[in-house]
């Protein structure tokens, strides 16, 4: 059974059980209302005492003609009330019966009496019809009984009970088609979020809840959905992402490891053989051998690297003198590639809260991009920059630069702005990104940016007090 039927059937019931709870209360209200004025009035007439048994066509002495007194031209008298006057022997002295005097209603059966006195209910001696009666004990030992027949009580109580059951069963039907068209509209956003949900589950992660008013319970939960569906296809999108470049990176390493390990093979083979007879042809050999194995060793350095990404390293922080490590950066990158000059901007001594270790990472990593990413007689400056809580670390180089749309996408893991399959013309696409793990690890910040000449700046900012509480690197 669905939620709204539930609540249709819900509602529904408490109305009925309302509806009758005011129909029993005001038939019941009534009929004491109406009893009460009988009460009163047999009161009235027990005080005046008992009256002369009139002669067809005569009213009592004292009483005015009412209008149900006479109907018609010849209609006898009628007496509203039955009176019984009972000797203190037990005789029946008077037995005046209610009704008209040709049509008289059935004496109230007063062998019901066990001693009773005041206002009692007695049934007629023929069980057809009840009383309301007075029963009055004199000193002498006679019992007086006045009755007031209840045709008319239970006549005008039935009325009632009839008018609050059609009212009620029109209220309760119109109260279930008003409820049935509250809740349909009410669950109609429930109805297009659950449609959105099964949407996404079968693959749309574009769809969205329909925004309603926020002030509303529903509205403000479809305003959550929403922005939970669009991190959720955001990191659908960057786990899809990822693995492609996971997949091409194990391509690229699986085609790289095999030509380094095919050639060093191949040398090997004609050495065992004698197909290297001469001294150069050796030397040659040897030489092709040891570019190829340091080939293999930086991708087995960046799958190890890769591998470290994943785990929780703390951080060695102490004291660093962040200006010595650039110094000392840029000194081996000259030496490492002299066709490449670097330039570099320091303040002095620049000390701050760190490890020492991984910042040397971070300087020389982004060197290591400017040689394998720029052409030979690229020039590159390194400026440091201090100020009263933080340091700004710039990387600048005058090379072909990042492409715009790539800016965006140069720290994610094994990116190459480069689609070459060679790592004669990139690396794996893991230098910047461990460079952002690093920064961040220490609080710090990296972006990309395009110099007004087409280069590519690197900038960074690192607190000199270390995070009380570091990111996995």
């Amino acid at each position: 059974m669905s939620l709204r039927t539930r609540l249709v059937i819900s509602f529904t019931v408490l109305l009925l059980a309302a509806i009758v709870a005011v129909g029993f209360v005001a038939s019941r209200s009534t009929q004491n209302i109406l009893i009460g004025q009988i009460d009163r009035t047999l009161a009235g007439i027990a005080e005046r005492g008992p009256t002369p048994e009139p002669r067809p066509g005569e009213r009592p002495p004292g009483e005015e003609p009412a209008p149900e007194e006479t109907q018609g031209d010849g209609d006898p008298f009628l007496r509203p009330t039955a009176e019984i006057v009972v000797a203190a022997d037990g005789t029946v002295r008077v037995a005046r019966p209610s009704g008209f005097a040709d049509d008289p209603d059935p004496l109230p059966d007063i062998r019901e009496l066990d001693g009773e006195s005041g206002f009692v209910y007695l049934d007629s001696v023929d069980g057809s019809l009840r009383y309301r009666s007075l029963v009055q004990e004199h000193p002498d030992g006679m019992q007086v009984v006045l009755a007031w027949p209840l045709k008319e009580v239970s006549s005008a109580t039935t009325s009632l009970i009839q008018a609050l059951l059609l009212a009620g069963g029109g209220v309760l039907i119109l109260g279930a088609v008003a409820t049935w068209w509250t809740v349909r509209q009410s669950m109609r956003p429930v109805d297009e979020m659950v449609e959105t949900a099964e949407a996404i589950a079968s693959g749309d992660l574009s769809r969205r809840v329909p925004e309603l008013d926020p002030d509303t319970e529903l509205g403000r939960l479809g305003l959550s959905l929403n922005e939970m569906l669009a991190h959720l296809e955001e990191a659908v999108e960057t786990e899809r992402e990822a693995k492609e470049r996971l997949r091409q990176f194990v391509a690229d390493a699986s085609h790289e490891l095999r030509t380094p390990l095919a050639t060093i093979a191949g040398y090997a083979e004609l050495r065992s053989k004698g197909g290297l007879p001469t001294d150069e042809d050796q030397d040659k050999a040897w030489s092709r051998i040891e570019s190829e194995s340091r080939r293999m060793g930086l991708l087995i350095e960046d799958l190890l690297t890769l591998a470290r990404l994943g785990q929780t390293q703390p951080l060695r922080i102490g004291p660093v003198d962040l200006a010595q490590i650039v110094r000392d950066a840029a000194a081996d990158h000259a030496a490492i590639d002299p066709l490449r000059p670097v330039d570099v901007e320091l303040p002095g001594e620049v000390v701050l809260q760190a490890d020492e270790e991984r910042l040397t990472q971070v300087i020389t990593s982004l060197l290591a991009n400017v040689r394998v990413h720029t052409p030979e007689g690229t020039e590159t400056s390194v400026v440091v920059l201090a100020a009263a809580e933080s340091v700004a670390i710039e990387v600048t180089d005058d090379g072909p630069g990042i492409p715009e749309a790539a800016l965006s996408q140069v720290f994610g893991r094994f990116y190459r702005a480069d689609p070459s399959r060679s790592r004669m013309s990139g690396g794996a696409g893991l230098g910047l990104s461990i460079v952002q793990a690093i920064v961040g690890a220490h609080g710090g910040t990296v972006a990309a940016t395009r110099t007004p000449a087409g280069g590519t700046r690197i900038t960074i900012e690192l607190p000199k007090t270390a995070p009380s509480e570091s990111q996995p690197i």
